[in-house]
């Protein structure tokens, strides 16, 4: 084993790896270019091994520099064939091409003192860096965004229970040789710490923070015909139109509120994997009481999510114990109350009825409860605006970028030598 030699708790040299890194569009991209840029400043040499813009699949992505220095920190960038409309196969050798690449840029490009991996693609990459790590000594930090595969497990991704086993095993492994595991809450944190053997992991939470704007504002006109109507209750869900989303209710639920408030409109802002299935469920609702918006510029959505009523969170049952939206933190930041579609039980229900920033439902009270949820806090002009202050007040000493940052700098200090 090639061990690193001792470096003090500044100019560390690190590497930090996602599949998909600003300027592409997904949230993580410009958190991550967020964090590393932070630890740039704090002295570090820092790398980012990532691929070619390729997250929006519906577009042709711009291909970036395959080698750049953006916010002095260097960027790579591996070519992989697009995955767009060429099946399951693609995206399988996409992630095994990622995984040699981690394989080669970590272990034998150049040394490092910590690497950090994300769990995009899931469960391959933190292998990739726990083998470099047993190879070279760095030390490597396990960002799980989500934990898979139990993920996979409830999407049925990875309902072969013979794969599920071996790749909950590689990740349970994966945890237990990470120097630091960092989850977005408590109930992640559980659910990392109740694998078998990995009781006494050290696992962090640290929470995503407000959407930062790389892109440095530009346009921040809300086009004409986004614009919020006089009159309008209107509730945003803004972000990933996933599969780990559960949205089939609330569309549901706005085909029951359309029959008697014409006033209230729900609007689907973004793109993803259930984009189509969700425009069939809106049916002829769509254009009336549900519209949909694609993807808009941070400073863009940002006003758009400002001039919303309330913010909608949703997620199927049981994912929230694997996985935390990040929405929450932009809504909060543009003083838009939550409307959680998740059950109570979760941190992130508490989390809301604990400091007073919205309201949750469960997806198991269906479209109907959703339905009148919506149609009373639409009836408390009051409550809804002391809402609105809290969520504002709560964002920025909870979420706020250099608070969050802080703790990403912190995370370091342990750092022997």
């Amino acid at each position: 084993m090639i061990m690193t030699e001792n470096r003090s708790k500044t100019g560390l040299r690190i590497l930090a790896i996602h599949r998909y890194y600003w300027p592409d569009t997904p949230p993580y991209a410009s958190l991550l270019r967020s964090i590393v840029e932070r630890w740039a400043a704090d002295g570090h040499s820092v790398d980012v091994l990532s691929t070619q813009p390729s997250y929006k699949q519906r577009v042709n992505n711009a291909p970036a520099p395959e080698i750049e220095v953006i916010g002095n920190v260097t960027v790579r960038r591996v070519s992989l064939p697009q995955e767009a409309g060429r099946g399951r196969a693609v995206r399988i050798l996409n992630m095994l091409r990622f995984f040699f690449s981690i394989l080669y840029h970590a272990g034998l490009r150049r040394r490092y003192d910590i690497v950090m991996v994300s769990t995009a693609p899931p469960v391959l990459p933190g292998a990739a860096v726990r083998i470099v790590s047993a190879l070279t000594g760095a030390r490597f930090i396990y960002h799980c965004m989500d934990i898979h595969p139990e993920i996979g497990r409830i999407s049925g991704e990875f309902r072969k229970k013979w794969l599920y086993k071996l790749l909950l095993r590689i990740d349970s492994t994966t945890c237990a040789r990470a120097w630091k595991v960092v989850v977005l809450s408590e109930d992640m944190k559980k659910s990392v710490c109740s694998r078998p053997g990995l009781a006494q992991t050290d696992v962090s939470v640290i929470n995503n923070f407000t959407m930062p704007d790389h892109n440095h504002a530009g346009r921040t006109e809300i086009p004409v015909r986004y614009e919020k109507r006089s009159g309008v209750f209107r509730v945003l869900f803004a972000g990933n139109l996933g599969r780990f989303q559960g949205l089939e209710n609330i569309i549901e639920a706005f085909h029951i509120l359309e029959r008697n408030d014409a006033d209230i409109e729900l609007i689907l802002m973004g793109d993803g994997k259930a984009h189509d299935k969700l425009k069939m469920l809106a049916g002829t609702s769509e254009g009336r009481s549900i519209r949909f918006i694609p993807h808009q510029p941070v400073a863009v959505a940002a006003r758009i999510i400002r001039d919303a009523d309330i913010g909608v969170v949703s997620l199927v049952p049981g994912i929230y114990r694997y996985a935390y939206p990040s929405k929450t933190m932009v809504y909060l930041s543009e003083a838009c109350p939550l409307l959680a579609i998740v059950e109570d039980e979760s941190s992130l229900a508490k989390f809301i009825r604990a400091k007073g920033v919205g309201v949750s439902v469960s997806q198991k009270k269906g479209a109907e409860g959703i339905a009148d949820v919506i149609r009373s806090i639409r009836n408390e002009p009051e409550l809804l605006a002391e809402m609105s202050a809290r969520a504002r007040e709560v964002g920025k000493l909870m979420f706020g970028c250099n608070e969050v940052l802080d703790r990403w700098s912190g995370l370091l200090s342990d750092f022997p030598g």
